[in-house]
């Protein structure tokens, strides 16, 4: 049976269901607050491309590959995040670099190219962009957040190979060698990828915070092209990828003055056995494979704003 409570003799009954919802909408409107940072990447980058014949012709024959590593980066960085004290929260950052340096390793198989070739050009002039956008849900406590989240995730690439010097026994490719101060290939790779993933964060020790970051892609679909200006030729490419991951993590010391510094890893890979390359000169698309990967470690500064209370009830 339900019991009554009276407050001072006025008659007034208390339900407790009643003042839990009204304690919860009565701050529905006011946001819990939020953290800007500004981070510095330090990255290495490789995108390699497998080529295969035409698409439903010969696309079982493996011809050559190019391997595009050591792509380094120092990408500043901005990152902001909002959270409300219903639990729903939007995050996103956006950062780009130059790529100063890299090598492109072009390689040539039997049967189509005898003997085997394997060609070195210097990569310069590249540079990086990216941005991510996500929406989702969580949990706090004094000590710990876990919440889930899905967004879009943008990124593009763009290098170029000067230079071409055969290190395999190949006398008929790049022989002699051509000069690095000649552009011989640019490979532009553009990624459009949707994320599903939850973050979490605990607080321990007085103001550490260590944090990660896990999404899953589940499609990410495929836009670049290939130029090689020596030939020359270019490669529209398309294609779409399936369940790649991305994942970083965070520890950071924040201080009493909202100011927090901190030092974190990230790894991301995007993955498709299955693209085309639509080639202006053959005039049929060829099949491909596309591999992009970025990992690196990155330094953080970052101001809270608002108040982060928790609901209790």
């Amino acid at each position: 049976m339900f019991r009554a409570r009276h407050f001072g003799g006025c008659g007034r009954v208390a339900d407790p269901v009643r003042e839990r919802a009204a304690a919860v909408l009565s701050q529905a409107d006011r946001p819990v607050g939020g953290r800007g940072r500004w981070r510095y990447w330090f990255s290495d980058g490789r995108t390699r491309i497998g080529v295969f014949g035409l698409t439903g012709i010969s696309d079982n024959i493996f011809l050559s590959q190019l391997t595009w590593s050591g792509l380094r980066a120092q990408s500043p960085e901005v990152f902001v995040r909002a959270d409300h004290l219903s639990g729903f929260f939007v995050k996103g950052f956006l950062g780009g670099a130059s790529i100063s340096r890299g090598n492109l390793q072009d390689e040539d198989f039997p049967p189509v190219i005898v003997p085997y070739s394997s060609t070195n050009s210097a990569q310069r002039d590249g540079n990086l962009r990216y941005a991510a956008i996500d929406a989702g849900w969580g949990w706090r406590s004094q000590e710990y957040r876990f919440g889930f989240f899905g967004g879009f995730h943008y990124y593009r690439e763009h290098v170029n190979g000067f230079g071409c010097v055969q290190t395999a026994f190949n006398p008929f490719i790049c022989v002699p060698a051509i000069p690095s101060s000649v552009l011989a290939i640019t490979q532009d790779t553009g990624w459009n990828a949707l994320r599903l993933g939850f973050d979490a964060e605990w607080r321990f020790a007085g103001g550490w915070i260590a944090s990660a970051d896990v999404a899953w892609v589940p499609y990410a679909w495929l836009v670049a092209t290939d130029n090689h200006w020596l030939r020359p030729f270019t490669g529209a490419e398309t294609g779409s990828s399936f369940g790649d991951w991305e994942v970083e993590a965070l520890l950071r010391y924040q201080f009493a003055n909202g100011i927090s510094i901190g030092g974190g890893a990230r790894y991301w890979r995007i993955n498709t056995a299955f693209a085309q390359s639509n080639r202006n000169d053959i005039g049929l698309p060829q099949t491909i494979s596309l591999f992009t990967e970025r990992f690196g470690g990155f330094v953080q500064v970052s101001y809270k704003f608002g108040e982060l209370r928790t609901l209790r009830y």
